[in-house]
């Protein structure tokens, strides 16, 4: 005889297996009209600033910039890693100790920010 834990599980199968088909893939791209910004624009956007964001997979995080000099610290998962960046024309670079060190891509739409992110999805930063 099947336990109600077991039908239940049985029954709520394709719906699981439905909205996992409907959830779109990752962004690959920039939306339209992404424009690289310059080093120096990077260094004024980030510095200081905190921002938020949701990698494809679903986990939310955020990354903190240092209002001075080049610290930032990344939040994720309940733990964080601290680090050093730079920034250049269109990207970032980030060394951490403990989580991959890597450098995204940057762009600009009107105000909003996004990263290609060394994976190769593409993530809005959304300011705190």
């Amino acid at each position: 005889m099947m336990h109600t834990a077991t039908r239940l599980a049985l029954a709520l199968a394709p719906l699981l297996l439905a909205a996992c088909a409907a959830t779109p893939p990752p962004a690959r791209d920039f939306p339209a009209g992404a424009r690289a910004p310059s080093a120096a624009e990077l260094t004024t956007l980030l510095r200081g600033k905190s921002f938020d964001a949701t990698a494809a997979n679903g986990t939310p995080y955020r990354t903190q910039f240092a209002a001075a000099g080049n610290a930032v610290t990344v939040f994720f998962s309940g733990r964080s890693d601290s680090g050093t960046w730079r920034a250049e024309d269109g990207r970032v670079c980030y060394e951490f100790p403990i989580i991959p060190s890597s450098c995204g891509d940057y762009r600009l739409v009107g105000q909003d920010l996004y990263i290609k992110r060394a994976n190769g999805d593409v993530v809005q930063l959304i300011a705190r």
